[in-house]
């Protein structure tokens, strides 16, 4: 995928930083690429919420710059650094798809799209 993504952490060392890292390129491309028409860059920022007290909280935030000049803001926290990336991921595609749902709509264009494993019916009068 050819969209840039930031990736900004504080507090942690570095070895955990690469991992990190390389984590969320990877499920944030998975996250946006059906949406990747639609979205020019990502930016990840990862906070160790107790800072050098070594708590158990991670905040993930993440931020889409969308090409229509629009921007998606999610967070999650959570124990685990993973945990709050993957959950921060999984709440970007869900922001995108209503998104893009919504501006569907707006352009007269059919919304609702029937979801995976449903069955669509046709009617013939």
């Amino acid at each position: 995928m050819n969209m840039p993504i930031e990736f900004i952490v504080r507090g942690g060392s570095t070895d955990s930083t690469d991992a990190l890292r390389e984590y969320a390129i990877r499920r944030i491309s998975f996250a946006v690429r059906r949406f990747g028409h639609r979205v020019r860059d990502v930016t990840v920022r990862l906070v160790d919420v107790n800072g050098p007290r070594r708590g158990v909280d991670s905040r993930s935030t993440v931020t889409a710059n969308l090409v229509d000049g629009g921007h998606l803001f999610v967070e999650a926290t959570s124990a685990w650094p993973f945990a709050a990336i993957t959950v921060a991921a999984g709440r970007l595609r869900e922001a995108l798809r209503r998104d893009t749902a919504r501006h569907t709509a707006a352009r007269g264009e059919p919304a609702d799209t029937p979801q995976h494993g449903s069955k669509a019916q046709l009617r013939v009068p």
